[in-house]
């Protein structure tokens, strides 16, 4: 039919240009397939990444069924935890810090260096059957048990054992009664102080001592916390020290425990604890002697 004007020409009302309808659904198809594979080739990569960029699986520090301690934040110190100490010197010593007069907040039953209960009335000391430590020239001696310390140093005065069980190192340090317990524990910290650095006063009430004594004279005591170092004074390892001393009036006795990493768990509880612990034999059945 034609139309006002005759007849349209031929291919009228339909695009030169325009793709037949079978070219339009193939090269539709060959895009949607090529972002198909682009989108999985993403996907893969993607992936690929987030799993190399994984941690590996935690590994289990102990084997199942086993106390043990976890890695200390510092390189733990090779053998002996601390330098063995300088016996303090028999003249009277200055003070090099203020020091607290007794425990440090309120004690927890049990964490005490010391166990609670009656105090013999003639001092009389306790009795471990161990391996006995006697000093001649100022009379005093003590029990300590071999299997669980070993007497690394001693010499007119004093006595350094090491534990063969913690990280930890005890001294046994006395002179003559002209010096206070205070001033001893002064003396002490002295010593303490060439090798613990960024020492404060651990607050901790688990970490008190609970009735201060030695050989079941009463004293004084003082818990502190700091940094060991080496002898170049590089960072070794967290350290915790505890210092009891007390008098008899003929001598002055100070007993100090050090620690690494105090705070390691051993047995289901601290390593400063069960140290702490093993060192209540040798304070018990310290004997003052002179009598």
């Amino acid at each position: 039919m034609s139309g006002p004007f005759g007849d349209p020409p031929p291919g009228y009302g339909r695009p030169t240009w325009a793709p037949s309808p079978a070219q339009s659904r193939t090269s539709s198809g060959a895009v949607v397939a090529v972002f198909v594979v682009i989108f999985i080739v993403l996907a893969l990569v993607v992936g690929l990444i987030v799993f190399v960029s994984q941690p590996p699986p935690p590994v289990a520090p102990c084997q199942p069924g086993q106390a043990c301690a976890p890695v200390p934040s510092l390189q733990p110190v090779a053998g002996s935890p601390v330098p063995i100490a300088t016996p303090v010197s028999h003249a009277t010593p200055a003070p090099t810090s203020p020091v607290a007069s007794g425990p440090v907040g309120q004690p927890t039953p049990g964490a005490s260096l010391v166990l609670p209960g009656p105090t013999p009335s003639d001092n009389t000391p306790a009795v471990i059957s161990g391996e006995q430590f006697t000093d001649a020239s100022l009379g005093f001696g003590f029990e300590y048990d071999p299997a669980a310390w070993s007497l690394s140093d001693s010499g007119a005065g004093f006595a350094v054992l090491s534990s063969n069980y913690f990280d930890c190192q005890l001294w046994v340090d006395v002179i003559t009664a002209d010096t206070s317990p205070q001033k001893m524990m002064d003396s002490e910290l002295g010593q303490v102080d060439r090798f613990l650095v960024g020492r404060v006063a651990d607050p901790d009430t688990y970490d008190a001592v609970l009735g201060p004594s030695i050989g079941y004279v009463r004293g004084v005591s003082s818990v502190w916390s700091g940094t060991l170092t080496s002898s170049d004074g590089t960072p070794l390892a967290p350290g915790g020290v505890t210092i009891v001393s007390s008098t008899d009036g003929r001598i002055t006795a100070a007993v100090v425990v050090i620690v690494g990493t105090p705070d390691a768990q051993q047995d289901g509880d601290t390593q400063q604890y069960q140290a702490r612990k093993a060192a209540d034999d040798i304070l018990k059945t310290f004997d003052w002697g002179g009598q």
